[in-house]
């Protein structure tokens, strides 16, 4: 019969391999005890050791097997001793009897019945063991020591969420432990399934892969450098999709030729392979005399065309490098940063990173990019200011008035609602467009003198009337 008698709170000792890490709020269950004392007796065994910590002093003792949080509340509330029974158990014993209690009495986390199942396997006890004496299957007890595989920080995290069974099944099908460690992280959250779909679609990958060189190899498929993917010397081959996906390898192979009239060419990525053939091209047809002369008007056009935005781009980075600021232009440097927010936002103006960080003076490599930014963004002068602004218009030598149109006709005029803002902005710092600039900006140049399009002019605008009668 256990010996029941009153032991000195501070000869109790909470268990280390208690299941239980975190006892919750105490507050309510020391005030209980505060009113009405102790009704329940703690389970302990006699214990003598080290107290934790490099200098942990040798005491004797009893160590808490079942009672932890009535033992901390009763700290709490001031009470010297408390009744205990006194047993004997071996180690496997005491994790065995801890596990049981919380597990009845409070729903172990996930992370703390892993701890529990796996120190019990440690102390020489079986799977099948486990399961009897605790209660849960076989199936169960496997689930849980599988997650002391797992990144425990991550899994003690983690672990307070709901996370299901399933969640926990799904997440075990990810073999690679680094993979399965990372979707971890957001299970028990709308973002598990997503994090799942890709890592399984990697694991898919990975597995398919020397399957899918395996079958290149058999149809005598070559593969071609990964710069000469878009030069234009090959197409998609006849029949294939444009992208064969490698997860669904084993599916999309039945829908690919079974015969290969012509040479094959791949190019095989992460998670694509681009089955090809040599591009077919016509044959020259021979020019008469008038295609011949409208070939050549053509091309003077966009010479033209090219010289005059070149200039026009020089004319405005020499602006900008040159332009004297003051403490008056501050706020047209706003303008500029709201005019090329707008064409990030609506356009995707693709600002230049490159010329953004030159003008901050930081490295365009480097993990530390970002703080150094910031940092020599603090200390920017006004004209360097501008210079920020500038780089975000992603201003280039090649910017014309001339939409998507190909080079084989004469230009065609279209606004270009960036060139207008970029224009406007450079004139409110004090910027006066030169007659070119102008015809380039309202369609006017000669350039579009062969075009039909000659009618759109954005008057109104401080950028097309300052141009009027303009000079260099």
């Amino acid at each position: 019969m256990e010996a029941i008698k009153l032991i000195p709170i501070e000869q109790l000792y909470p268990h280390p391999e208690n299941p239980r890490k975190d006892l919750g709020d105490l507050s309510e269950l020391s005030d209980s005890i505060k009113a009405n004392g102790i009704f329940q007796n703690l389970t302990v065994v006699p214990w003598s050791g080290k107290l934790p910590g490099k200098k942990g002093k040798a005491v004797d003792g009893y160590r808490v097997i079942i009672g932890h949080r009535r033992m901390a509340a009763a700290k709490l509330a001031g009470v010297s001793e408390l009744p205990c029974a006194v047993v004997e158990m071996t180690e496997a014993e005491q994790v065995r009897t801890m596990l049981m209690e919380n597990m009845q009495r409070s729903d172990l986390t996930v992370y703390e019945q892993a701890q529990g199942f796996q120190l019990m396997m440690d102390l020489g006890c079986t799977v099948e063991e486990i399961a009897q004496q605790t209660g849960f299957s076989e199936t169960t007890v496997r689930r849980r020591v599988k997650l002391t595989e797992l990144d425990q920080e991550t899994l003690r995290e983690v672990a307070t969420r709901q996370i299901s069974m399933g969640d926990l099944d799904q997440l075990n099908k990810i073999e690679s432990l680094a993979e399965r460690n990372k979707v971890l992280q957001d299970i028990g959250t709308n973002e598990f399934n997503h994090s799942f779909r890709e890592a399984m679609n990697k694991q898919l990958i990975r597995k398919n892969k020397p399957a899918v060189k395996k079958w290149l190899k058999e149809i005598g498929a070559i593969e071609i450098p990964k710069k000469d993917l878009y030069c234009g010397k090959y197409e998609t081959y006849p029949g294939c999709p444009y992208y064969v996906y490698l997860e669904n390898w084993e599916e999309t192979k039945e829908k690919l030729p079974k015969t290969w009239k012509e040479p094959v060419y791949y190019a095989l990525n992460e998670g694509t392979l681009r089955l090809l053939a040599k591009e077919k091209k016509a044959k020259p047809k021979k020019k008469s005399p008038e295609e011949k002369a409208k070939g050549a008007a053509i091309d003077a056009a966009w010479k033209a065309l090219d010289a005059a935005a070149k200039t026009a781009y020089d004319l405005r980075r020499e602006f900008i490098a040159g332009v004297a600021m003051g403490t008056k232009n501050r706020e047209s440097i706003l303008t500029g940063a709201v005019y090329a927010v707008l064409l990030e936002a609506v356009d995707f103006n693709y600002s230049d990173r490159g010329k953004i960080l030159d003008v901050l003076g930081v490295e365009r490599t480097g993990d530390e990019r970002m703080i150094k930014a910031w940092e020599a963004y603090a200390k920017l002068s006004p004209k360097d200011m501008a210079k920020l602004v500038y780089a975000y218009f992603n201003d280039r030598e090649t910017e014309t008035c001339t939409g998507h149109c190909g080079r084989s006709e004469f230009p065609v005029f279209a606004r270009n609602a960036k060139l207008e803002m970029l224009y406007n902005w450079l004139w409110e710092l004090g910027y006066v467009m030169s007659n070119e600039e102008t015809a380039l900006l309202n369609g006017t140049h000669e350039a579009y003198k062969k075009t039909a399009s000659q009618s759109q002019d954005p008057k109104g605008d401080k950028a097309g009337k300052e141009g009027e009668g303009g000079g260099d």
